[in-house]
Protein backbone atom coordinates (compact mmCIF):
# COMPACT_ATOMS: atom_id res chain seq x y z
CA UNK A 1 0.00 0.00 0.00
CA UNK A 2 1.44 3.29 -0.82
CA UNK A 3 0.11 5.26 2.32
CA UNK A 4 -1.86 4.98 5.68
CA UNK A 5 -4.15 7.18 6.55
CA UNK A 6 -4.37 9.26 10.02
CA UNK A 7 -5.95 7.13 12.67
CA UNK A 8 -8.24 9.12 15.11
CA UNK A 9 -10.28 8.64 17.32
CA UNK A 10 -13.57 10.85 16.14
CA UNK A 11 -14.45 11.91 19.65
CA UNK A 12 -10.60 13.10 20.21
CA UNK A 13 -11.16 14.89 16.83
CA UNK A 14 -14.14 16.85 17.27
CA UNK A 15 -12.68 17.98 20.94
CA UNK A 16 -9.90 19.20 18.81
CA UNK A 17 -11.41 20.63 16.02
CA UNK A 18 -14.65 22.29 17.26
CA UNK A 19 -15.26 26.00 18.08
CA UNK A 20 -15.95 26.65 21.96
CA UNK A 21 -18.73 29.24 22.48
CA UNK A 22 -18.82 29.88 26.44
CA UNK A 23 -22.12 31.47 27.99
CA UNK A 24 -24.28 31.25 31.30
CA UNK A 25 -24.78 28.13 33.26
CA UNK A 26 -28.20 25.84 32.91
CA UNK A 27 -29.51 27.35 36.49
CA UNK A 28 -29.22 30.85 34.60
CA UNK A 29 -30.61 29.63 31.59
CA UNK A 30 -33.98 28.26 32.90
CA UNK A 31 -34.44 31.55 34.91
CA UNK A 32 -33.50 33.74 31.96
CA UNK A 33 -35.71 31.78 29.47
CA UNK A 34 -38.42 30.81 31.49
CA UNK A 35 -37.89 27.01 31.11
CA UNK A 36 -40.77 26.94 28.21
CA UNK A 37 -38.36 27.17 24.74
CA UNK A 38 -35.83 24.05 25.18
CA UNK A 39 -36.60 22.22 28.49
CA UNK A 40 -39.80 20.13 28.75
CA UNK A 41 -41.21 19.37 32.01
CA UNK A 42 -38.66 16.38 32.50
CA UNK A 43 -35.96 18.49 31.98
CA UNK A 44 -34.60 16.77 28.59
CA UNK A 45 -33.29 19.14 26.45
CA UNK A 46 -34.61 20.02 23.21
CA UNK A 47 -32.33 22.12 20.47
CA UNK A 48 -35.07 24.68 18.32
CA UNK A 49 -33.83 25.83 15.02
CA UNK A 50 -35.74 27.47 11.98
CA UNK A 51 -34.96 26.27 8.33
CA UNK A 52 -35.87 29.13 5.93
CA UNK A 53 -37.45 26.67 3.29
CA UNK A 54 -38.55 22.96 3.52
CA UNK A 55 -35.76 20.17 2.88
CA UNK A 56 -35.63 18.12 -0.29
CA UNK A 57 -37.03 14.53 0.74
CA UNK A 58 -34.90 13.35 3.27
CA UNK A 59 -33.52 10.09 1.13
CA UNK A 60 -29.66 10.26 1.64
CA UNK A 61 -28.94 8.96 -2.02
CA UNK A 62 -31.66 11.91 -3.73
CA UNK A 63 -30.95 15.03 -1.13
CA UNK A 64 -28.72 17.29 -2.74
CA UNK A 65 -29.27 20.55 -2.13
CA UNK A 66 -27.99 22.97 1.16
CA UNK A 67 -30.93 23.27 3.67
CA UNK A 68 -31.05 19.58 4.30
CA UNK A 69 -27.92 19.03 5.40
CA UNK A 70 -28.38 19.36 8.90
CA UNK A 71 -30.79 16.89 9.14
CA UNK A 72 -28.73 14.66 6.96
CA UNK A 73 -25.46 14.76 9.02
CA UNK A 74 -27.72 14.41 12.25
CA UNK A 75 -29.24 10.96 11.09
CA UNK A 76 -26.68 9.59 8.76
CA UNK A 77 -22.71 9.33 8.56
CA UNK A 78 -20.25 8.43 6.19
CA UNK A 79 -16.50 6.88 5.81
CA UNK A 80 -14.67 10.07 6.66
CA UNK A 81 -15.68 14.04 7.04
CA UNK A 82 -13.03 17.35 6.87
CA UNK A 83 -11.95 18.76 9.92
CA UNK A 84 -13.78 21.66 10.69
CA UNK A 85 -12.60 24.89 8.93
CA UNK A 86 -10.52 22.95 6.69
CA UNK A 87 -9.91 20.17 3.83
CA UNK A 88 -7.78 18.00 5.83
CA UNK A 89 -9.95 14.36 5.43
CA UNK A 90 -10.30 12.89 8.59
CA UNK A 91 -12.21 9.72 9.76
CA UNK A 92 -15.52 9.63 10.13
CA UNK A 93 -17.01 5.71 10.11
CA UNK A 94 -13.63 4.66 8.49
CA UNK A 95 -11.11 5.14 11.46
CA UNK A 96 -8.10 4.58 9.43
CA UNK A 97 -7.55 3.85 5.60
CA UNK A 98 -4.96 3.29 2.95
CA UNK A 99 -4.52 3.87 -0.95
CA UNK A 100 -2.79 1.35 -3.52
CA UNK A 101 0.59 2.68 -5.74
CA UNK A 102 -1.93 2.28 -8.61
CA UNK A 103 -4.54 4.48 -6.80
CA UNK A 104 -7.11 2.08 -7.61
CA UNK A 105 -7.94 0.66 -4.43
CA UNK A 106 -9.10 2.40 -1.16
CA UNK A 107 -8.95 -0.04 1.93
CA UNK A 108 -11.16 1.00 4.91
CA UNK A 109 -10.83 -0.18 8.16
CA UNK A 110 -14.00 0.68 10.03
CA UNK A 111 -14.62 1.22 13.85
CA UNK A 112 -16.34 -1.60 15.51
CA UNK A 113 -19.67 -1.71 17.47
CA UNK A 114 -21.75 0.90 15.14
CA UNK A 115 -25.08 0.09 14.33
CA UNK A 116 -27.59 1.48 12.42
CA UNK A 117 -30.63 3.03 13.90
CA UNK A 118 -32.73 -0.02 13.84
CA UNK A 119 -30.19 -2.01 15.86
CA UNK A 120 -28.03 -4.08 12.72
CA UNK A 121 -24.77 -3.65 12.15
CA UNK A 122 -22.94 -0.86 10.69
CA UNK A 123 -20.16 -2.91 8.88
CA UNK A 124 -18.51 -3.63 5.61
CA UNK A 125 -20.91 -5.81 3.86
CA UNK A 126 -23.80 -3.07 4.88
CA UNK A 127 -21.46 -0.54 3.01
CA UNK A 128 -21.49 -2.62 -0.21
CA UNK A 129 -25.53 -2.24 -0.18
CA UNK A 130 -25.09 1.11 0.50
CA UNK A 131 -22.91 1.93 -2.88
CA UNK A 132 -25.01 -0.07 -4.48
CA UNK A 133 -28.48 1.35 -3.50
CA UNK A 134 -27.10 4.94 -4.60
CA UNK A 135 -25.79 3.80 -7.96
CA UNK A 136 -29.44 2.62 -8.43
CA UNK A 137 -31.55 5.12 -6.97
CA UNK A 138 -29.42 7.04 -9.99
CA UNK A 139 -30.44 10.50 -8.61
CA UNK A 140 -27.77 13.65 -8.03
CA UNK A 141 -24.90 12.22 -5.92
CA UNK A 142 -24.95 9.16 -7.78
CA UNK A 143 -21.64 10.45 -9.84
CA UNK A 144 -19.65 9.46 -6.76
CA UNK A 145 -20.38 5.85 -7.02
CA UNK A 146 -20.21 5.78 -10.81
CA UNK A 147 -16.42 5.52 -10.92
CA UNK A 148 -16.61 2.18 -8.27
CA UNK A 149 -15.54 -0.94 -10.35
CA UNK A 150 -15.94 -3.08 -7.36
CA UNK A 151 -16.61 -2.96 -3.38
CA UNK A 152 -15.97 -5.89 -0.84
CA UNK A 153 -16.23 -6.72 2.73
CA UNK A 154 -13.39 -9.48 3.15
CA UNK A 155 -14.45 -9.30 6.76
CA UNK A 156 -16.94 -6.78 9.03
CA UNK A 157 -14.38 -4.59 9.73
CA UNK A 158 -12.84 -4.24 6.33
CA UNK A 159 -14.06 -2.47 3.20
CA UNK A 160 -12.41 -2.71 -0.21
CA UNK A 161 -13.39 -0.09 -2.52
CA UNK A 162 -11.99 -0.70 -6.01
CA UNK A 163 -12.04 2.15 -9.09
CA UNK A 164 -12.12 1.51 -12.19
CA UNK A 165 -9.66 4.54 -13.05
CA UNK A 166 -7.74 6.56 -10.87
CA UNK A 167 -9.45 9.18 -9.39
CA UNK A 168 -7.61 11.60 -6.58
CA UNK A 169 -10.77 13.66 -5.96
CA UNK A 170 -12.75 10.19 -4.61
CA UNK A 171 -11.85 10.51 -0.65
CA UNK A 172 -13.27 14.51 -1.24
CA UNK A 173 -16.76 12.60 -2.53
CA UNK A 174 -16.39 10.70 0.47
CA UNK A 175 -16.15 13.34 2.69
CA UNK A 176 -18.59 16.49 1.18
CA UNK A 177 -22.01 16.75 2.60
CA UNK A 178 -23.68 14.73 -0.02
CA UNK A 179 -21.23 12.17 0.51
CA UNK A 180 -22.01 8.28 0.37
CA UNK A 181 -23.82 7.42 3.71
CA UNK A 182 -24.09 4.12 5.50
CA UNK A 183 -28.03 3.05 4.95
CA UNK A 184 -29.74 0.39 6.64
CA UNK A 185 -29.66 -2.88 3.82
CA UNK A 186 -32.34 -4.40 6.45
CA UNK A 187 -34.35 -1.01 6.62
CA UNK A 188 -34.52 -0.67 2.74
CA UNK A 189 -35.37 -4.37 1.93
CA UNK A 190 -37.95 -4.14 5.04
CA UNK A 191 -39.71 -1.07 3.61
CA UNK A 192 -39.11 -1.24 -0.17
CA UNK A 193 -42.51 -1.33 -2.16
CA UNK A 194 -42.75 -2.76 -5.50
CA UNK A 195 -39.04 -2.23 -6.25
CA UNK A 196 -38.34 1.40 -5.01
CA UNK A 197 -35.88 0.74 -2.65
CA UNK A 198 -37.93 1.97 -0.02
CA UNK A 199 -37.48 5.60 -1.59
CA UNK A 200 -41.13 5.86 -0.08
CA UNK A 201 -40.49 5.26 3.44
CA UNK A 202 -37.54 7.24 3.42
CA UNK A 203 -39.34 10.20 2.70
CA UNK A 204 -40.83 10.39 6.22
CA UNK A 205 -38.08 7.98 8.35
CA UNK A 206 -33.97 7.62 8.09
CA UNK A 207 -32.06 4.13 8.09
CA UNK A 208 -28.89 5.81 9.17
CA UNK A 209 -26.26 5.33 12.49
CA UNK A 210 -26.23 9.40 13.16
CA UNK A 211 -26.81 10.32 16.19
CA UNK A 212 -30.29 11.30 15.86
CA UNK A 213 -32.91 9.58 14.03
CA UNK A 214 -35.91 11.33 12.24
CA UNK A 215 -38.87 10.77 14.37
CA UNK A 216 -41.20 13.62 12.68
CA UNK A 217 -41.37 14.91 9.70
CA UNK A 218 -44.19 17.13 8.27
CA UNK A 219 -43.44 18.80 5.08
CA UNK A 220 -44.21 23.03 5.59
CA UNK A 221 -44.06 22.30 9.78
CA UNK A 222 -41.36 21.29 11.42
CA UNK A 223 -38.75 17.88 11.89
CA UNK A 224 -38.10 16.32 15.06
CA UNK A 225 -34.71 14.82 15.21
CA UNK A 226 -34.52 12.09 18.21
CA UNK A 227 -31.45 11.03 20.13
CA UNK A 228 -29.92 7.67 19.30
CA UNK A 229 -28.86 6.48 22.93
CA UNK A 230 -26.94 3.97 21.42
CA UNK A 231 -24.73 6.35 19.57
CA UNK A 232 -21.36 4.51 18.13
CA UNK A 233 -19.30 7.85 19.21
CA UNK A 234 -20.94 8.17 22.59
CA UNK A 235 -24.58 9.77 23.86
CA UNK A 236 -25.13 13.21 22.71
CA UNK A 237 -26.01 16.51 25.06
CA UNK A 238 -29.66 17.11 23.37
CA UNK A 239 -32.15 14.63 23.70
CA UNK A 240 -33.78 16.53 20.81
CA UNK A 241 -33.36 18.85 17.46
CA UNK A 242 -36.85 20.58 16.58
CA UNK A 243 -36.60 21.99 13.20
CA UNK A 244 -39.47 24.75 12.73
CA UNK A 245 -40.04 25.62 8.70
CA UNK A 246 -40.29 29.30 9.24
CA UNK A 247 -39.75 31.35 5.77
CA UNK A 248 -39.80 34.64 7.03
CA UNK A 249 -36.57 36.27 8.08
CA UNK A 250 -38.37 38.64 10.76
CA UNK A 251 -39.85 35.81 12.09
CA UNK A 252 -36.76 33.93 12.62
CA UNK A 253 -35.49 36.98 14.16
CA UNK A 254 -38.49 37.81 16.93
CA UNK A 255 -38.28 34.16 17.80
CA UNK A 256 -34.67 33.76 18.01
CA UNK A 257 -34.95 37.27 20.65
CA UNK A 258 -37.94 35.77 22.60
CA UNK A 259 -35.59 33.02 23.10
CA UNK A 260 -37.90 30.08 21.13
CA UNK A 261 -35.01 29.56 18.77
CA UNK A 262 -31.54 28.34 20.44
CA UNK A 263 -29.72 29.39 17.01
CA UNK A 264 -30.59 30.81 13.83
CA UNK A 265 -27.97 28.97 11.06
CA UNK A 266 -28.17 31.49 8.51
CA UNK A 267 -29.96 33.71 6.17
CA UNK A 268 -30.44 36.92 8.74
CA UNK A 269 -29.19 40.46 6.66
CA UNK A 270 -25.79 41.61 7.66
CA UNK A 271 -27.14 44.17 9.34
CA UNK A 272 -28.93 42.34 11.94
CA UNK A 273 -25.68 39.92 12.22
CA UNK A 274 -23.83 43.24 12.99
CA UNK A 275 -26.29 44.11 15.87
CA UNK A 276 -26.39 40.68 17.22
CA UNK A 277 -22.35 41.03 17.44
CA UNK A 278 -22.76 43.84 20.32
CA UNK A 279 -25.68 41.91 21.72
CA UNK A 280 -24.06 40.41 24.72
CA UNK A 281 -27.28 37.50 24.90
CA UNK A 282 -25.76 35.89 21.41
CA UNK A 283 -22.90 34.52 19.52
CA UNK A 284 -22.03 35.29 16.05
CA UNK A 285 -20.18 32.44 14.02
CA UNK A 286 -18.97 34.32 11.08
CA UNK A 287 -17.06 32.34 8.35
CA UNK A 288 -16.10 31.74 4.85
CA UNK A 289 -17.88 29.44 3.13
CA UNK A 290 -16.97 27.75 0.07
CA UNK A 291 -18.85 29.18 -2.96
CA UNK A 292 -17.71 32.36 -4.59
CA UNK A 293 -19.93 35.12 -5.48
CA UNK A 294 -19.73 36.10 -9.43
CA UNK A 295 -20.50 38.18 -12.49
CA UNK A 296 -21.81 35.83 -14.68
CA UNK A 297 -21.66 36.78 -18.59
CA UNK A 298 -24.24 35.22 -21.06
CA UNK A 299 -21.13 33.86 -23.55
CA UNK A 300 -23.72 31.91 -25.59
CA UNK A 301 -26.17 34.98 -27.03
CA UNK A 302 -26.34 38.85 -26.75
CA UNK A 303 -23.81 41.42 -26.43
CA UNK A 304 -21.72 39.22 -24.49
CA UNK A 305 -21.06 36.41 -26.84
CA UNK A 306 -18.24 38.81 -28.36
CA UNK A 307 -15.13 37.53 -26.13
CA UNK A 308 -13.49 41.23 -26.26
CA UNK A 309 -16.66 43.07 -24.72
CA UNK A 310 -16.30 39.56 -21.96
CA UNK A 311 -12.62 40.75 -21.30
CA UNK A 312 -13.82 44.66 -21.00
CA UNK A 313 -15.79 43.72 -18.43
CA UNK A 314 -13.34 42.06 -16.61
CA UNK A 315 -11.67 44.90 -15.59
CA UNK A 316 -14.70 47.62 -16.01
CA UNK A 317 -15.59 47.19 -12.26
CA UNK A 318 -14.12 48.18 -9.04
CA UNK A 319 -14.32 44.97 -7.08
CA UNK A 320 -13.59 46.35 -4.10
CA UNK A 321 -15.95 49.07 -3.63
CA UNK A 322 -18.77 47.17 -5.12
CA UNK A 323 -17.45 43.74 -2.17
CA UNK A 324 -17.02 46.45 0.81
CA UNK A 325 -20.22 48.26 0.64
CA UNK A 326 -22.40 45.12 0.03
CA UNK A 327 -20.59 43.00 2.20
CA UNK A 328 -20.34 45.57 4.82
CA UNK A 329 -16.69 44.42 5.63
CA UNK A 330 -17.26 40.94 6.45
CA UNK A 331 -14.92 39.89 3.54
CA UNK A 332 -12.21 40.97 1.02
CA UNK A 333 -12.78 41.13 -2.64
CA UNK A 334 -11.15 38.10 -4.26
CA UNK A 335 -7.66 37.89 -5.08
CA UNK A 336 -8.08 34.14 -6.60
CA UNK A 337 -9.89 32.48 -9.24
CA UNK A 338 -10.94 30.38 -7.25
CA UNK A 339 -12.16 30.09 -3.60
CA UNK A 340 -8.67 29.72 -1.24
CA UNK A 341 -10.38 26.49 0.20
CA UNK A 342 -10.66 24.77 -3.24
CA UNK A 343 -7.97 25.78 -5.12
CA UNK A 344 -4.39 27.18 -3.29
CA UNK A 345 -3.99 30.78 -2.79
CA UNK A 346 -1.58 32.45 -5.56
CA UNK A 347 -1.73 29.24 -7.70
CA UNK A 348 -4.51 31.27 -9.95
CA UNK A 349 -4.51 34.92 -8.94
CA UNK A 350 -7.12 37.24 -10.36
CA UNK A 351 -6.10 40.53 -8.89
CA UNK A 352 -6.67 43.30 -11.94
CA UNK A 353 -6.65 46.40 -11.89
CA UNK A 354 -9.62 48.70 -12.36
CA UNK A 355 -10.02 50.10 -15.79
CA UNK A 356 -13.23 51.12 -17.24
CA UNK A 357 -12.08 52.00 -20.62
CA UNK A 358 -11.89 49.90 -22.96
CA UNK A 359 -15.40 48.54 -22.14
CA UNK A 360 -16.12 52.69 -22.55
CA UNK A 361 -14.72 52.67 -26.00
CA UNK A 362 -16.73 49.37 -27.01
CA UNK A 363 -19.76 50.45 -25.99
CA UNK A 364 -20.29 53.27 -28.04
CA UNK A 365 -20.38 50.40 -31.33
CA UNK A 366 -23.03 48.50 -29.40
CA UNK A 367 -26.64 48.32 -31.54
CA UNK A 368 -28.14 48.83 -28.35
CA UNK A 369 -27.36 49.43 -24.10
CA UNK A 370 -29.81 47.81 -22.65
CA UNK A 371 -28.09 45.15 -20.44
CA UNK A 372 -30.42 42.41 -18.47
CA UNK A 373 -28.72 41.78 -14.78
CA UNK A 374 -30.51 39.05 -12.61
CA UNK A 375 -29.57 38.97 -9.22
CA UNK A 376 -30.64 34.94 -7.67
CA UNK A 377 -32.32 35.54 -4.69
CA UNK A 378 -31.05 32.48 -2.70
CA UNK A 379 -27.83 34.91 -2.34
CA UNK A 380 -29.82 37.10 -0.19
CA UNK A 381 -30.02 40.60 -0.34
CA UNK A 382 -26.09 41.41 -0.47
CA UNK A 383 -26.21 40.00 -3.81
CA UNK A 384 -29.11 42.42 -5.02
CA UNK A 385 -27.18 45.35 -4.07
CA UNK A 386 -23.92 43.83 -5.65
CA UNK A 387 -26.49 43.57 -8.41
CA UNK A 388 -27.43 47.51 -8.16
CA UNK A 389 -23.76 48.74 -7.37
CA UNK A 390 -22.24 47.15 -11.28
CA UNK A 391 -25.58 48.96 -12.07
CA UNK A 392 -24.49 52.12 -11.15
CA UNK A 393 -20.76 51.50 -11.95
CA UNK A 394 -21.69 50.44 -15.51
CA UNK A 395 -24.63 53.64 -16.18
CA UNK A 396 -21.08 55.96 -16.87
CA UNK A 397 -20.08 53.64 -20.03
CA UNK A 398 -23.37 54.33 -21.36
CA UNK A 399 -25.12 50.81 -20.51
CA UNK A 400 -28.94 50.89 -19.70
CA UNK A 401 -28.72 48.37 -17.11
CA UNK A 402 -31.94 46.94 -15.43
CA UNK A 403 -31.61 44.58 -12.29
CA UNK A 404 -34.22 42.41 -11.85
CA UNK A 405 -34.77 39.51 -8.75
CA UNK A 406 -34.49 35.55 -10.06
CA UNK A 407 -35.76 32.58 -7.66
CA UNK A 408 -33.55 30.08 -7.33
CA UNK A 409 -35.72 27.57 -9.21
CA UNK A 410 -35.29 30.10 -12.46
CA UNK A 411 -31.87 29.86 -12.64
CA UNK A 412 -31.53 26.41 -12.23
CA UNK A 413 -33.95 25.87 -15.55
CA UNK A 414 -31.45 28.88 -17.55
CA UNK A 415 -29.60 25.53 -18.58
CA UNK A 416 -32.92 24.53 -20.54
CA UNK A 417 -33.71 28.00 -21.84
CA UNK A 418 -32.70 29.40 -25.19
CA UNK A 419 -29.56 30.95 -24.81
CA UNK A 420 -31.02 34.40 -25.73
CA UNK A 421 -33.87 34.38 -23.39
CA UNK A 422 -30.97 34.41 -20.49
CA UNK A 423 -29.76 36.82 -18.59
CA UNK A 424 -26.48 39.33 -20.10
CA UNK A 425 -25.59 39.43 -16.38
CA UNK A 426 -26.51 37.01 -13.43
CA UNK A 427 -24.63 37.66 -9.96
CA UNK A 428 -24.89 34.01 -8.45
CA UNK A 429 -22.59 31.63 -6.83
CA UNK A 430 -19.76 28.87 -8.05
CA UNK A 431 -18.55 26.45 -5.78
CA UNK A 432 -18.61 22.40 -6.14
CA UNK A 433 -19.70 19.51 -3.98
CA UNK A 434 -16.39 19.13 -2.18
CA UNK A 435 -13.35 21.08 -1.48
CA UNK A 436 -11.68 20.00 -4.66
CA UNK A 437 -11.54 21.61 -7.65
CA UNK A 438 -13.04 18.51 -9.61
CA UNK A 439 -16.47 19.16 -8.74
CA UNK A 440 -16.88 22.50 -9.08
CA UNK A 441 -15.56 22.50 -13.00
CA UNK A 442 -17.36 19.07 -13.74
CA UNK A 443 -20.82 21.02 -12.43
CA UNK A 444 -20.26 24.31 -14.00
CA UNK A 445 -18.24 23.55 -16.58
CA UNK A 446 -18.36 20.22 -17.61
CA UNK A 447 -19.94 20.12 -21.43
CA UNK A 448 -23.96 19.64 -21.13
CA UNK A 449 -24.01 19.15 -17.57
CA UNK A 450 -27.01 20.49 -15.79
CA UNK A 451 -28.50 22.70 -13.74
CA UNK A 452 -25.71 24.46 -12.56
CA UNK A 453 -23.82 24.84 -16.09
CA UNK A 454 -26.10 28.04 -16.52
CA UNK A 455 -25.01 29.18 -19.75
CA UNK A 456 -24.57 25.93 -21.10
CA UNK A 457 -20.28 26.50 -21.59
CA UNK A 458 -18.77 23.25 -23.24
CA UNK A 459 -15.48 23.12 -24.44
CA UNK A 460 -13.53 19.20 -25.43
CA UNK A 461 -10.38 21.03 -24.88
CA UNK A 462 -11.42 21.68 -21.05
CA UNK A 463 -13.53 18.31 -20.48
CA UNK A 464 -10.57 16.38 -21.57
CA UNK A 465 -8.14 18.55 -18.58
CA UNK A 466 -10.54 18.17 -15.53
CA UNK A 467 -10.41 14.37 -16.78
CA UNK A 468 -7.02 14.13 -16.62
CA UNK A 469 -6.65 16.36 -13.73
CA UNK A 470 -8.12 13.66 -11.51
CA UNK A 471 -5.97 10.96 -12.62
CA UNK A 472 -2.48 12.49 -11.48
CA UNK A 473 -0.84 10.49 -9.04
CA UNK A 474 0.45 13.49 -6.57
CA UNK A 475 -1.17 16.53 -5.59
CA UNK A 476 1.57 18.91 -7.59
CA UNK A 477 0.64 17.00 -10.83
CA UNK A 478 -2.75 17.80 -10.53
CA UNK A 479 -2.55 21.38 -9.10
CA UNK A 480 -0.24 22.12 -12.05
CA UNK A 481 -3.55 20.51 -14.70
CA UNK A 482 -5.90 22.98 -13.05
CA UNK A 483 -4.08 25.94 -13.11
CA UNK A 484 -3.44 25.16 -17.00
CA UNK A 485 -7.16 24.66 -17.39
CA UNK A 486 -8.18 28.04 -15.09
CA UNK A 487 -5.77 29.46 -17.40
CA UNK A 488 -8.01 28.52 -20.18
CA UNK A 489 -11.22 29.71 -18.54
CA UNK A 490 -10.02 32.86 -17.58
CA UNK A 491 -9.41 33.66 -20.98
CA UNK A 492 -12.80 32.80 -22.06
CA UNK A 493 -13.72 35.61 -19.57
CA UNK A 494 -16.71 33.83 -19.09
CA UNK A 495 -17.20 35.22 -14.94
CA UNK A 496 -15.37 38.28 -12.97
CA UNK A 497 -14.91 36.73 -9.42
CA UNK A 498 -16.01 39.26 -6.95
CA UNK A 499 -15.49 37.39 -3.31
CA UNK A 500 -16.07 34.47 -0.77
CA UNK A 501 -19.87 33.79 0.01
CA UNK A 502 -19.50 34.86 3.83
CA UNK A 503 -21.98 32.60 6.00
CA UNK A 504 -23.64 33.50 9.67
CA UNK A 505 -24.80 31.86 12.21
CA UNK A 506 -26.58 33.62 15.02
CA UNK A 507 -26.46 31.66 18.68
CA UNK A 508 -27.77 32.28 22.30
CA UNK A 509 -24.66 32.62 24.09
CA UNK A 510 -25.38 29.34 26.32
CA UNK A 511 -25.11 27.53 23.42
CA UNK A 512 -21.77 26.15 23.00
CA UNK A 513 -19.34 23.50 20.99
CA UNK A 514 -20.22 24.17 17.99
CA UNK A 515 -18.41 22.66 14.83
CA UNK A 516 -19.45 24.13 11.35
CA UNK A 517 -18.73 21.66 8.25
CA UNK A 518 -15.95 22.88 5.93
CA UNK A 519 -17.94 23.13 3.19
CA UNK A 520 -20.94 24.77 4.93
CA UNK A 521 -20.21 26.21 7.72
CA UNK A 522 -23.70 26.49 9.04
CA UNK A 523 -24.50 22.95 9.68
CA UNK A 524 -22.82 22.09 12.95
CA UNK A 525 -21.96 18.53 14.02
CA UNK A 526 -25.01 17.49 16.23
CA UNK A 527 -23.26 15.08 18.60
CA UNK A 528 -21.10 18.11 19.72
CA UNK A 529 -23.29 20.84 20.47
CA UNK A 530 -24.26 21.62 24.01
CA UNK A 531 -25.00 23.88 26.38
CA UNK A 532 -22.01 25.95 28.29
Amino acid sequence: MARASIDLNRRTFLKASGATLGGLTLAQLIAACGGNATVDGQRNLTLRMPFGQDMQVPDPDIMYEGEGVQVMKSCYEGLVDYRSGTSEIVPALAKSWTVSEDQLTYTFSLFPGVTFHDGTPADAAAWVKSFERRLAVNEGPAYMVQGIARSEAPDPATLVVTLKEPNNAFLHYAACPWQMFAVSPTAVETHAAGGDLAQGWLKTHDAGTGPYEMTEFVPGSHYTLTRYDKYWAGKPYFETIRIEIVPEIATQKLQLDQGAFDLVAHGFALPDVLNYEKNPKFTTINTLGSTIIVLWMNFSAGKFADKNLRTAMMTALDRSAIVGTAYQGTVEVAKNFWPENTFPAGLVPFDTPVDIGPLQAMVPQLPDKKIDLAWVTSYGAPAQQVAELIQTQLAPTGLDVSVRAMPSAESFDLCNQPADKRPDLMVAGIGGDALHLDTVLRIFLRTGAKPLNYFQYGSPTVDRMMDEAILEPTVDKTNQDYIAVSKLIMDEALWVPLCRRPDNTVTQKYIDGVVQNSYLPYIFDADAIKRA
